[in-house]
């Protein structure tokens, strides 16, 4: 398995983090799953970063994402109070699905802490079957620079 390369540089969006007591296993340190947690609430933070109103797409097409496959790749462990920020961008987008990658830094090192792959398949609701990502979501998904 070839090891992820990455910098803060390679994103434009972020969401910031602290590491709470809760989320630490018995070693001390994050446990593995919360990475996996972290990268989903980083990917809605996205949604928001570029004006996505997801919920209300949601409702108004009964078609959402579905996570079919994340690859985590830890670097260094995370320890109680240790404040990260998430990189999000697209990847791809393809017919029906859309690949994310995502790096988390430490805000203190920039440090790269855990980067994650995740892929998403857009589900029409009522028959639970893949379904083509509209060119207009498309278009609303993409990062615009707000400079």
């Amino acid at each position: 398995m070839s090891k992820i390369i990455l910098s803060r540089g390679d994103f434009q969006a972020f969401w910031e983090a602290t590491v709470r007591y809760y989320e630490l296993d018995p070693q001390g340190v994050m446990h593995n799953a919360n990475h996996v947690a972290f990268f989903d609430q980083a990917i809605t933070a996205y949604f928001k970063y570029v004006n996505y109103d997801y919920l209300n797409d949601i409702e108004e097409t009964k078609k959402d994402f579905h996570t079919v496959q994340v690859k985590v790749q830890y670097n260094k462990p995370l320890y109680f109070d240790q404040e990260v920020e998430i990189g999000t961008k697209i990847k791809e987008i393809g017919n029906t699905s859309m690949t994310w990658i995502m790096g988390m830094f430490l805000i203190e090192t920039g440090e790269l802490v855990s980067s994650c792959e995740a892929v998403h398949v857009y589900t029409d609701q009522i028959t639970m079957k893949p379904t083509p990502i509209t060119e207009d979501l498309k278009e609303k998904l993409k990062f615009k620079s707000k400079i």
